[in-house]
């Protein structure tokens, strides 16, 4: 008779190595049912910790990684400050690993040291996703819809935030619209564009085709692509919804330039409530998604699967931040600022 591993009891316990591992050291990050169950299995396979097993308990990082296309911007700032203050909170180390869009993400994962993963990166493919659940590692993703074993999401309703944009400038009385897209194959902008979109179809309204610009959740993009639209003497729509706020700024400076005015020429809506929001002239309405509180999930979650718990979706509402940068239109014509 072969003797009992560790992997023997995971499977037949229906968790992970590292949950196992966990429990069998007392770790506190395992949920008390969890443990004993974990504990009852080992028990009744008379599973006995060899060498392996200490050598696996030494290779407990205590760390969670957090992978992501960029850093630029207080967006990921903010959101990383969120999941490094949760580390802290269970005892963990936070590493943030900066990975290509054009190399596997896989590779970089099972190379790293790491007790769980939070993931910003809508490149994986569904092999690739398959290949992740079989390791069993803790990972939790903020940018796709996932819930299998190890693996959950923490998301944004980004089709709700979109479709919240697009009835706010529909309720101002505006019927010529335009939407600034965000990151190609992008989760939250695929989705924002396809509830704004649904939306306007619901009532019998349709983007012109050209009035979808690319702005690849960048001032600077947005920028050119406002500026290109204008220099090419395209018609002016009556309202703008971003899919987030930084391109919403970058379309308002690009505006200025050609003397157009916001709101009273044009309506400007963002997405996400970026600090530089309230600051700008005039302040920018927006939808609110709360990045910190993003952050605080994905942590939350990825602590719930290292102890034990299984994979699951978790959606985090918006709601919309009026300022000024929107008007209510009659007749044609704008007439007043919504406050």
């Amino acid at each position: 008779m072969s003797k009992i591993t560790i992997k023997d009891v995971a499977r037949e316990a229906g968790v992970s190595i590292a949950t196992v591992s966990n429990a069998l050291n007392g770790s506190d990050v395992v949920q008390p049912k969890t443990r004993e169950h974990v504990l009852e299995v080992a028990r009744r396979l008379n599973y006995i910790p060899n060498a392996s097993g200490r050598q696996l308990r030494a290779a407990q990082s205590h760390t969670v990684g957090l992978f992501v296309t960029s850093m630029t911007g207080s967006y990921y700032g903010d959101m990383a400050d969120s999941i490094h203050y949760l580390c802290q909170k269970y005892g963990y180390a936070l590493h943030v690993f900066i990975v290509d869009e054009d190399k596997p993400l896989l590779s970089t994962l099972q190379s790293q040291s790491i007790d769980g993963a939070i993931i910003l990166f809508g490149m994986l493919s569904e092999d690739e996703k398959k290949q992740l659940l079989k390791s069993g590692l803790p990972t939790v993703f903020m940018d796709q819809e996932v819930a299998a074993g190890s693996i959950s999401s923490v998301i944004y309703e980004s089709f709700a935030c979109g479709r919240m944009a697009a009835e706010y400038l529909l309720g101002l009385g505006h019927r010529d619209l335009m939407h600034i897209f965000g990151m190609p194959y992008n989760y939250d902008s695929i989705q924002r564009h396809a509830g704004f979109e649904t939306a306007l179809r619901e009532a019998g309204v349709t983007l012109r085709p050209e009035n979808t610009l690319s702005g690849r959740f960048e001032r600077a993009a947005a920028y050119r692509s406002m500026h290109r639209y204008l220099k090419e003497g395209n018609k002016l729509p009556d309202a703008v919804f971003a899919a987030n706020d930084l391109s919403a700024i970058g379309c308002m400076e690009a505006l200025k330039e050609y003397g157009i005015r916001v709101p009273e020429d044009i309506s400007i809506m963002g997405c996400d409530d970026h600090l530089l929001s309230s600051y700008m002239t005039p302040g920018l309405t927006t939808v609110r998604t709360h990045m910190e509180q993003l952050g605080v999930e994905a942590a939350k979650e990825v602590f719930r699967l290292i102890g034990g718990g299984q994979g699951q979706i978790i959606r985090l509402p918006g709601d919309i931040v009026v300022r000024h940068s929107c008007a209510i239109r009659r007749n044609g014509e704008k007439k007043e600022n919504r406050p």
